[in-house]
């Protein structure tokens, strides 16, 4: 992060547009919901290295969110795949039964080219699930396979079967991104007097202005729902930044725990903020005991500073089709 990217020759990202068409009345009898990821700047993406880049969607009232890394490997192997992943944020004291499809396009040829289908069990300890190394990163990027059209890739999921919640006919939502050059990134530190005299269970930093946008740290000293843990968020203040409930920011940034003048401790992450999910970070951000073992230093007689590194590289539209 803090260093800009060219791109290479490539076209310039299309601007995203929105469309809501009316959905189907007449129910089906499977009731599948269908969510598609159109990455305008594919190129552009692969430029910011390894990593999941995350963008949320709904379907049965639950909030997920669908992770794609173009550059995976597979243990021992240095070829590189694309993996996808999908996250389901859900309350200790409930379960999601699932099956679902993973696809990845073929525009040129206007099909779900490659599919892998996945049952998972989601619940607190275990959040996410997905189809690792699902294609080799060089036949995706083959003009004759037809998975990139003008530079734009569309991934989805597909969800088959779903026990707890029903809903009534056919729900398609589209998300399109347009991935542009990386930007230098900026940091905020929020400096901790005493941890043990922050606000529960949610303590905020002071907002702060990076790229545009107001933001926020998000603490939860005790934890998401798992009181081994430290959560830490990045949260976009959409009241001052603005943006509307069908657009999105795409964001490189860096969660991180300060040790004196260095970076003792920090996590990569990506995401879609959109004007209805605006917060992002990690549940299980670090462990309690390694937080306060006074041998890492990161807590010294009460005292801590949380950092976020944050970049915009891209933009986001969803709608519905």
């Amino acid at each position: 992060m803090g260093s800009s990217h060219s791109s290479h020759g490539r076209k310039a990202p299309k601007t995203p547009s929105s469309s809501v068409s009316e959905q189907q009345k007449e129910k089906t009898p499977d009731q599948k919901h269908v969510f598609v990821w159109n990455i305008d700047g594919f190129s552009s993406l692969l430029e910011q290295g390894e990593g999941f880049t995350n963008t949320p969607f709904k379907m049965h009232g639950i909030a997920w969110n669908l992770a794609i890394n173009p550059m995976d490997r597979n243990t021992g192997d240095t070829e590189k795949h694309l993996s996808l992943v999908v996250c389901a944020y859900v309350k200790p004291d409930c379960m999601l039964e699932t099956e679902f499809k993973f696809f990845i396009r073929a525009q040129k040829y206007g099909h779900k080219h490659v599919e892998r289908e996945v049952s998972h069990t989601y619940m607190t300890s275990s959040y996410r699930s997905g189809v690792k190394c699902m294609i080799p990163l060089e036949t995706l990027k083959n003009p004759s396979a037809g998975f990139l059209w003008n530079d734009t890739l569309a991934v989805g999921v597909e969800l088959i079967k779903f026990k707890k919640v029903h809903c009534n006919g056919e729900l398609r939502r589209s998300s399109i991104t347009s991935i542009q050059k990386n930007k230098p990134s900026e940091s905020f530190s929020w400096f901790v007097e005493d941890f043990s005299q922050l606000d529960k269970p949610v303590a905020f930093s002071k907002p702060f202005r990076i790229a545009g946008y107001t933001w926020r740290l998000k603490l939860k000293p005790e934890g998401e729902y798992n009181n081994d843990f430290l959560a830490l968020y990045l949260d976009l203040d959409n009241s001052a930044s603005q943006l509307l409930p069908s657009s999105g920011v795409m964001v490189n940034f860096v969660l991180s725990i300060k040790k004196s003048e260095s970076t003792a401790y920090a996590i990569r992450l990506r995401y879609n903020f959109t004007g209805k999910d605006t917060s992002f970070g990690m549940m299980d951000f670090i462990r309690q005991v390694e937080f306060k073992d006074p041998a890492n230093g990161y807590l010294i007689k009460g005292r801590c500073t949380f950092e976020a590194s944050i970049s915009i590289f891209g933009s986001a539209n969803d709608h519905l089709s």
